[in-house]
């Protein structure tokens, strides 16, 4: 029998367990300003963004929620996933997905610097955030304003 979501029956080492819990103790504050700077250029330009941050099966997720005229337009997900339980061993994976309105996925890889990158501590993490977020912040903006057709001007969100 398959075990569910996808996870592997593998044990976890009790050892990057904590170092888990201590990479995103470390990260979290960097990226939570990365999702706050994100959210004010798509202000910018007349949507609304709310930052919701969870402890999820996968890890620990930035939910990046954008609200134009009509509605929930998008939701930028970034997650610091523990790869142990999805058989990629003792390290931490940063998923960034793009979101529909229905929480389905809309697009994968548009902050291909930093997406996908395995961490095992929280010094190499943060340099590797610092030094790419804001190659990366364009490629999710500007990926999310084609894929949701966000290119003409909006009224302001109020």
């Amino acid at each position: 029998m398959a075990p569910p979501h996808g996870f592997s029956l593998v044990p976890s080492e009790p050892s990057w367990d904590i170092r888990f819990t201590r990479l995103t103790q470390a990260v979290r504050p960097r990226l939570e300003q990365c999702a706050r700077d994100l959210g004010r250029r798509f202000q910018a330009i007349g949507l609304c963004s709310e930052l919701q941050v969870r402890q999820t099966p996968r890890g620990l997720s930035f939910f990046l929620v954008l609200i134009g005229q009509r509605g929930l337009v998008c939701i930028i997900d970034m997650s610091l996933v523990d790869g142990t339980p999805i058989g990629q061993g003792p390290r931490a994976l940063l998923d960034i997905r793009l979101l529909d309105a229905c929480g389905e996925v809309a697009a994968v890889g548009l902050a291909s610097a930093i997406h996908g990158r395995s961490f095992r501590d929280p010094r190499t993490a943060l340099t590797v955030i610092n030094e790419r977020w804001e190659l990366c912040a364009t490629g999710i903006f500007v990926g999310a304003l084609a894929h949701f057709d966000l290119l003409q001007p909006v009224a302001r969100c109020g």
